[in-house]
């Protein structure tokens, strides 16, 4: 099995700005259920851990090889941030269903496309 994500640009991005690009995945044992792509951001550190899907699209019935476009506005908040007690990360992520194949790729959301330290 195997799940690519591409970006059609740079993961660093502006808030309010479009991310595109396509997943493509492959399955050899079974039959896909559902492709999710998600637009996501997670909390990390101290206390608990926050997370809120921002943007989804279900591929519902996939062929066992396939592509799927996708595009998501982001919006203007929360910004990405990185401090000494908690950091906020933003993620694009795919999984098929069933088999738990996950992949993810790694945003930067901000003014300026930079994280903001405190």
């Amino acid at each position: 099995m195997s799940l690519t994500i591409h970006l059609e640009s740079d993961p660093s991005l502006e808030p309010g700005s479009e991310l595109r690009g396509r997943v493509d995945w492959q399955t050899s044992v079974q039959q896909p259920k559902s492709v999710m792509i998600s637009l996501l951001w997670h909390t990390e550190g101290k206390g608990t851990e926050d997370i809120e899907i921002v943007s989804q699209i279900e591929v519902e019935d996939p062929p066992i090889s396939g592509s799927r476009d996708f595009s998501f506005q982001m919006p203007e908040f929360p910004w990405s941030f990185s401090g000494t007690l908690i950091s906020l990360e933003w993620r694009l992520e795919a999984s098929v269903e069933p088999g738990g194949l996950v992949e993810y790729q790694r945003l930067v959301m901000a003014p300026g496309g930079e994280e903001v330290r405190i």
